[in-house]
């Protein structure tokens, strides 16, 4: 027993006679020893922590209890000094020990409420302090929320560059909805009087244009602004900004079932007034850069062999006319042809017909044509014939009158005059 300790005193004396032993036990005690002073003799320092985001617990609070929300800003950050040893407050993580708060208990109704700052640091800070922090306050706004219904109307603002091209003039917006649901604030929205829908021409303007709509709401004064109200809506609201053209046209007809001698050739005619002012939708294009427009169309059905004057109503007519131009008279002088009297058959497919009806008008007496001298006498009941018009007509059980159309086997410069009927039977 007494061998064995004799062995370790020996190999203990042993170490401390190591010289390399001794120099590497030496340099660890110093750096422990200097370590240990340096913790204790460091001297306190100062540090701003900038930008300490500001803890706002609304969920579950007595505002959140009460039915409010919280509007406008709520980003907060202020600037904290701290005081403690550098070692400590130098340390890179140390600014998440710094915690701002505020407390909401005090808000139990609607308003902005100016609410003290809460900044401490957590326990394991617990060797530095809070010397100064930036703010003591910050502004919160609680209100009910709510949501109404407003009209919406256009507004267009023109901003630099916009124009008109030459001869085109801006009529009234349109809006592509009659309201809008604005979202908010109760103060806020109970303020609004009107919504508009706002769009700005940035350019000049030669055609229609139709833009994304800005919603703004509109308080009684200029200074109200509406910063928390909002306006969501799945489909964006449109303002169509619609551009017309004016210019000085001649007014022209085009003429229907002409005879086969007259296309060639056109038919003479008469048009008062013979020049008309007219605004045209920027959509048609092509009659920007012509000088006639059409007014209207007349079939030579209605052509008798007098001096016929027609009336066109510009009311049915898709352009604006100027200067109370209601009407266009057009004279159509056939005073030169001839009419005669015609006995005509009636033909039809009999597999046209649904089953169970038959035609029971055979002839149609007294048929008008028209046309030169020379070739309406060459016309007779074998050079013309008549079938019934089905289509868009839905026979029913009994007697069925329909339209006739009048033909004739060979092509003239004659036609026929009047409306015609044939009676078809169904069983």
């Amino acid at each position: 027993m007494s061998d064995t300790k004799k062995v370790k005193k020996l190999s203990f004396s042993a170490l401390l006679e190591n010289n390399k032993i001794v120099f590497v036990f030496s340099v660890i005690v110093a750096i422990l020893c200097w370590f240990a002073v340096s913790m204790y003799q460091t001297p306190e320092t100062e540090k701003v922590f900038q930008d300490v985001k500001v803890q706002i617990n609304f969920e579950g609070s007595t505002p959140y209890n009460n039915g409010f929300e919280l509007y406008g800003n709520t980003d907060y950050y202020v600037d904290v000094t701290v005081k403690g040893k550098s070692y400590i407050v130098n340390d890179s993580s140390f600014s998440e020990n710094i915690v701002a708060t505020v407390s909401l208990s005090s808000v139990t109704t609607a308003g902005v409420y100016s609410l003290p700052l809460s900044v401490k640091l957590a326990e394991e800070a617990e060797d530095a302090e809070i010397t100064n922090f930036s703010s003591n306050y910050i502004e919160l706004y609680f209100d009910e929320p709510a949501a109404k219904t407003f009209d919406v109307s256009a507004e267009v603002e023109e901003d630099k560059g916009y124009s008109l091209a030459e001869g085109f003039i801006r009529e009234n917006p349109r809006v592509s909805v009659d309201t809008v649901t604005l979202t908010g604030p109760s103060l806020e929205i109970n303020k609004i009087v009107s919504v508009k829908a706002v769009v700005s021409l940035t350019e000049e303007l030669s055609s229609t244009q139709t833009l994304e709509a800005t919603i703004v709401p509109v308080g009684a004064t200029d200074k109200q602004t509406f910063t928390n109200v909002k306006f969501e809506s799945d489909e964006p609201v449109y303002v169509t900004v619609p551009v017309t053209f004016s210019a000085e046209y001649k007014p022209t007809v085009t003429f229907t079932n002409m005879p086969a001698a007259y296309k060639a050739d056109g038919v003479e005619y008469v048009i008062s007034p013979s020049k008309v002012n007219v605004t045209i939708s920027s959509a048609d294009s092509e009659l920007i850069d012509a000088d006639e427009i059409s007014v209207g169309s007349i079939d030579f059905s209605q052509l008798n062999n007098i001096v016929n004057f027609i009336t066109l109503k510009t009311e049915e007519l898709p352009y604006t006319f100027n200067d109370s131009v209601s009407e266009f008279v057009v004279k159509v002088d056939m005073s030169s042809m001839e009419k005669r009297w015609l006995e005509v058959p009636v033909e039809y497919d009999k597999n046209a017909l649904p089953k169970g009806a038959t035609v029971s008008t055979k002839t149609i007496e007294s048929v008008q044509i028209i046309g030169p001298k020379d070739s309406v006498m060459k016309i007779d009941g074998t050079a013309a014939y008549a079938v019934p018009v089905l289509d868009g007509i839905t026979l029913k059980k009994g007697e069925n009158t329909v339209p006739a159309k009048i033909l004739l086997r060979t092509l003239t410069d004659s036609w026929v005059r009047g409306e015609y009927t044939i009676t078809i039977v169904v069983k």
